[in-house]
């Protein structure tokens, strides 16, 4: 087979396929034909070693096929099968002529051997030269009676009607072959072209491709390659579509395989990429012809970036406390709502599809004929509606406020209203808010005006009554009972006069940054003042005071006065509420490197766990306090608060009604 190959390979300048069939067994043909002129010759020359005419004519004939097979490995190979048809015919004409001579009855020999010869012919040259050349051979078998004398017709005759006849035959075969040969080229030239196209489309094209066979891959495209990381479309042809896909994805494109009836689908599937992410891609699939034969074809886009971005926005809406919706303006059908009004409403979004009156039991019916007088003032623009109540699921009533759009078709008819939900429950409620502060700013202006007036006008008939009294001390004779009354005014002088001073304190401390004046003090020093002031009344109820001061200076930085005055209220305040012979109890000391701390300690009445949150409050006497006998309008310890907050300290109290309470004072440390 190597050796044949060899002997029959077409020159490399053949190109064309059907060129080089036909040269190639043109070749074999005439390899064949002198294998059989050697072994005839041979066995001529075994049987009639004296026929020299016949050697002759194996010399001649042998010559021009030997010719005609160099010849029939190039692109000349149509001639060479022309010569040796023309050499041939030309041959077994001279040979008819010697046989008309030398033996007429044995004339049909060599038309036999002709026939073999168009039969050869006939598989590579056109059907009108062939019928040409026996037409030309047939006219000289015609005119042999005319030439070899004493040659009949009779002769001739069967070699006549059989060159005739399979002549006829023959060329009408190879008419029929080669109008075959022709159709079938231009068949395979057309598809070649179509699949030139169809290959150059599928190469083309942006989105991936792939041509299956009931999920068996035929064929695919290089940008499904480079969408699922494979290198070679030989990796994938042959295997199942649905092997690119993820494991979750399979029951899906099982269900549309179930669907083949349907011409073409359109649906969303997720492929596998060979380093393990997913890709996720919109398909579709329709049935084509495909090199004979029914297939689906499907196109594959990779939506993985608009799909993450359309979940990014779908969680955003889901996160925001706004609703987006819209209706149908005729119905009022809802037609799309984002998920987040369950947030708000406490109704699922299928419920307001199913539900076209869910709005009458939603909005709150104190608001529901403002609402709709509102709607149907919406004109062309976006329109805010007035706030309104909703009524939640739960029962929860919640204020909102919605900005509504209307959209018209293009006809200039409305359709349907688009719009925007906001829940703001929480902005009214701190609204509402800051109006009762500002209220309460606007009165605490007033009462500090007031405060600070009255303080100034009553300052005068306080002084008046203080030299009243003192010059009465000293004209009026000595008697019992003026003495007492006389006495009696100077102490309700003195404690209307120390009520004014707190009272003007307290309006100064409102706004501290215009009369603070802070500096450095020892709080050992000022605590020890504040102890020795309040000896006189400590003696006269006979208490027990005691105070262990630090061992070291506490250095705080505070304005002297103010804290001074706190200190005394507190300390005061402990005196007045213990009962005679008790015992108070005062230290100072560092908690930390930062705060210092002075801890007042009584065996007082006590405070009640429902009031130890109120004491503090301006005006607040407890009702324990409100039946002594002891004097006061309840500022004492607010206005000690109010100092700490000012030097950024505070004041808490502990107490156990009954055995006595504590209060501790927690100032910042003056850092070095």
């Amino acid at each position: 087979m190597k050796l044949v190959h060899r002997l029959t390979d077409p020159h490399p300048s053949l190109t064309r396929v059907s060129d080089r069939r036909d040269a190639q067994m043109m070749a074999l043909i005439l390899v064949a034909t002198l294998l059989l002129m050697i072994v005839r010759r041979f066995v001529i020359s075994i049987t009639d070693p004296f026929a020299s005419d016949t050697l002759i004519i194996f010399v001649v004939n042998t010559g021009i096929v030997f010719a005609c097979y160099l010849l029939s490995r190039t692109i000349h190979y149509r001639k060479a099968m022309l010569a040796l048809l023309v050499a041939l015919l030309l041959s077994s004409y001279i040979q008819t002529i010697n046989r008309a001579f030398n033996d007429p009855t044995h004339l049909s020999e060599v038309p036999m051997w002709m026939i073999a010869v168009l039969l050869i012919g006939g598989l590579i040259i056109q059907w009108q030269t062939l019928l040409g050349l026996t037409l030309i051979y047939l006219v000289g078998l015609v005119m042999l009676p005319a030439v070899v004398p004493g040659l009949k017709f009779a002769n001739i005759r069967f070699s006549l009607e059989f060159t005739i006849g399979l002549t006829f035959l023959i060329t009408a075969i190879t008419a029929l072959r080669q109008w075959e040969l022709r159709r079938n080229e231009e068949q395979g030239r057309m598809l070649t072209a179509s699949e030139g196209r169809y290959r150059t489309l599928l190469e083309a094209g942006f989105e991936a491709i792939i041509v299956h066979d009931n999920g068996l891959i035929l064929d695919l495209n290089d940008a499904l390659l480079e969408m699922t990381g494979h290198t070679s479309a030989e990796q994938l042809i042959g295997k199942m579509t649905i092997e690119l896909t993820t494991p979750d994805a399979r029951p899906t494109i099982a269900k549309y395989y179930a669907s083949r009836t349907l011409n073409s689908l359109v649906y969303e599937s997720v492929l596998q990429h060979v380093d393990g992410h997913r890709v996720d891609v919109e398909v579709r699939s329709r049935s084509i012809t495909y090199q004979g034969q029914v297939v689906r074809v499907i196109a594959m886009r990779d939506i993985t970036q608009s799909k993450q971005s359309s979940e990014q926005i779908k969680n955003l809406f889901d996160s925001l406390d706004r609703v987006f919706y819209s209706f149908n303006a005729v119905t009022a059908q809802v037609l799309q709502i984002s998920p987040s009004c369950e947030k708000l409403y406490g109704y699922s979004p299928q419920e307001f599809y199913d539900d076209r009156l869910i709005w009458d039991k939603i909005i709150h019916p104190e608001d529901m004929p403002r609402f709709r007088d509102e709607f149907r003032k919406v004109n062309r623009d976006q329109h805010d509606l007035q706030p309104f109540r909703i009524i939640r699921k739960n029962g929860d009533v919640r204020w909102v406020e919605v900005l509504v759009t209307p959209v018209y078709n293009a006809a200039d008819e409305l359709t349907r209203f688009d719009g925007l939900a906001t829940d703001i429950t929480e902005r009214r409620l701190i609204e509402a808010e800051q109006r009762e502060f500002q209220a309460e700013r606007e009165r605490s202006l007033v009462l500090r005006q007031f405060i600070t007036d009255a303080s100034h006008d009553l300052r005068t008939p306080l002084a008046t009554l203080y030299t009243s009294l003192y010059l009465l001390r000293r004209v009026v004779p000595p008697d019992e009972n003026v003495s007492r009354y006389l006495t009696t005014l100077e102490t309700q002088t003195a404690h209307l006069s120390r009520v004014l001073d707190d009272l003007f304190t307290m309006s100064r401390l409102d706004s501290p940054e215009s009369y603070v004046e802070k500096s450095r003090l020892d709080i050992n020093q000022l605590m020890d003042n504040v102890v020795n002031a309040q000896k006189t009344v400590v003696a006269k109820k006979q208490l027990k005071l005691q105070y262990f001061p630090a061992q070291t200076p506490i250095i705080v930085m505070a304005d002297k006065d103010y804290l001074l005055v706190a200190l005394t209220h507190v300390v005061n305040n402990a005196v007045q509420y213990t009962p005679d012979g008790g015992s108070i109890t005062i230290r100072t000391c560092t908690t930390n490197r930062y705060a210092a701390q002075i801890e007042i300690a009584d065996t007082g009445i006590g405070i009640q766990p429902s009031e130890i949150d109120s004491i503090f409050d301006r005006f607040y006497r407890s009702d324990r306090a409100r039946k002594t006998d002891i004097g006061g309008v309840g500022l004492g310890l607010s206005l000690a608060r109010k100092i700490m907050e000012v030097h950024n300290g505070f004041i808490e109290a502990e107490s156990t009604p009954g055995e006595g309470s504590i209060f501790r004072i927690i100032l910042p440390l003056m850092l070095k």
